[in-house]
Formats: C-alpha cells, sequence, structure tokens
C-alpha cells in the first residue's frame, strides 16, 4: 500500500511551550508575523470545573485539497504520500490558494521585513527570497524524503507530534492513533488527541468539498485563452480565469462539523 504521511496532534499531553512554533520558524526561515504552526488556548466547563488546554493547529494536509484545485499556474501540489507542497519558483502571488484554504493556513508574503529592520537574521536569509508568494507547512517534506522528522516533532519536549506513515500498521502513529482513539479531521492528514469532556467542535471542521454543478449548455465553460500574446502575461491570464470562474459561480462549499440544523448564520437548514 502506497504511504500516506500524517500528524498526530496530542491536546492532552501540549504543555503550550511553542518549541514547535520557533522550530518551524528556524527551520523555514519565515518572516515575523508567519508561522506556519500555531498554539492556541481553548476552554470548556464552568468554574469550578472549568478546563483549559492548548490546540495546535498547521496546515491540514487536506486529501483532494481545493488549493491545488484552483492555483492556476501548478504552484501548489500533492506529493504521492498526501502532502500539500508549493514550489516557489511557480507562484505569481495571485492569492487564490488562500482564499481557498477553510483552515487559514496559507501565508501570502507581502511585506519585506524582518525580525531588525534592515538586516537578516541567519535564519531569515532563505526568506528573504520568498517575497509575493504563498509560503506553508509543508511537513518538512524534504528533511522526510531524507529519513528524518518534521522540525516541529524532533523539537516537541512533551512528544505530543507524531508524524508518519498512516497506511502502515506497524507505524508509531498508527499505533498511537490506534491506542489513544485519535479523532481523525475528516477529509485531512491530521489526527488529534483530546482529553475527556473536551468538546469535538472546539478543533478544525472536517473539511468537505462540494464540486460546483457542470456546465451546460445555457452555461457553458469559458473557453480555453490562447497563448501568451500581444503583451498579455501569463500572470495576467491567471488573474482573469480566476476572476472568471468567481463571477461564473464556480468553486467549493465548505461545511463545518456542525448539524446542518443549529441555526447557521443565515438561517440555513
Amino acid at each position: 500500500m502506497a504511504k500516506q504521511y500524517g500528524m498526530v496532534l496530542d491536546v492532552e499531553r501540549c504543555i503550550g511551550c511553542y518549541a514547535c512554533v520557533v522550530a518551524c520558524k528556524m527551520a523555514n526561515g519565515t518572516r515575523p508575523g508567519v508561522d506556519y504552526n500555531a498554539i492556541n488556548r481553548v476552554e470548556w466547563g464552568e468554574y469550578p470545573d472549568a478546563r483549559q488546554k492548548f490546540k495546535q493547529t498547521m496546515c491540514m494536509h487536506c486529501k483532494d485539497a481545493e488549493c491545488v484545485e484552483v492555483c492556476p499556474t501548478g504552484a501548489t501540489y500533492a506529493s504521492e504520500e498526501g502532502a500539500v507542497l508549493v514550489d516557489y519558483d511557480k507562484c505569481i502571488g495571485c492569492g487564490a490558494c488562500v482564499t481557498a484554504c477553510p483552515y487559514g493556513q496559507r501565508h501570502l508574503v507581502k511585506d519585506d521585513v524582518t525580525s531588525y529592520e534592515g538586516e537578516a537574521l541567519p535564519f531569515e536569509e532563505e526568506a528573504a527570497s520568498r517575497l509575493n508568494i504563498v509560503e506553508k507547512c509543508t511537513f518538512c517534506y524534504g528533511r522526510v524524503q531524507e529519513g528524518e522528522q518534521p522540525m516541529c516533532t524532533v523539537h516537541c519536549p512533551g512528544q505530543c507530534r507524531i508524524f508518519g506513515d498512516v497506511n502502515d500498521p506497524e507505524s508509531e502513529i498508527s499505533k498511537y492513533i490506534k491506542e489513544k482513539n485519535a479523532t481523525h479531521v475528516e477529509g485531512t492528514s491530521i489526527y488529534y488527541v483530546i482529553p475527556e469532556g473536551m468538546d469535538r467542535a472546539l478543533l478544525p471542521p472536517d473539511y468537505i468539498k462540494t464540486v460546483a454543478a457542470a456546465p451546460t449548455e445555457e452555461t457553458p465553460a469559458e473557453p480555453a485563452p490562447a497563448e501568451e500574446e500581444k503583451g498579455v502575461s501569463t500572470e495576467a491570464i491567471a488573474a482573469g480565469l480566476i476572476g472568471g470562474a468567481a463571477i461564473a459561480g464556480g468553486g467549493y462549499a465548505y461545511k463545518k462539523n456542525k448539524d446542518k440544523n443549529d441555526g447557521a448564520k443565515g438561517g440555513e437548514k
């Protein structure tokens, strides 16, 4: 069976130390304010039985990801193992994938800022070449291909991040998922271990993609654009495709992991 990468985030064990956040920034040279990992406090219950834990969030590496679908240049793509990656050389910074991501885990870097004005720290030198392009977690794909683990898992003192091949029943992650009865965020590569009594709704919602209806004779598909001519750039064509799709009403819809009749905004049923 083909490899399928996944990651378990154990909320029960996370101590909120931010080691994963710092390790990720150091490994990827991200600019100030750009964090592929994040730690958020979540609370539930009422005094004197109130509880608080730390929830880890990151790119969910969705299966059949829309960010891949909407990218006009193929810069965002999925590896054979399911990791969603970005080819920086192909990214034109159109932001289509940022808009498409239901989890807010893609970063379009437009500002040339560093921790110290006018000076790039050693770990920021790599990021200096990434401007007006999109960045995100890649499961440290390069490291993984060399047999290493993602940096966030290596530096987690609580060992609450488990990465590996979920299709291998003998892998550490598969055994951990089974032992801890981990909750799978459906449609993604991420699993959570949550404390007893914690509401599932505090986790990211399941990923559900609904493709718009196919074109009909009344609403035919837009013809494919001709190759570049009269000075029209690839970037302009890509932007036109994105705008045209939006105007035509095409696209995808996402639904949160809630009951359809929970009184959603707008009175949806």
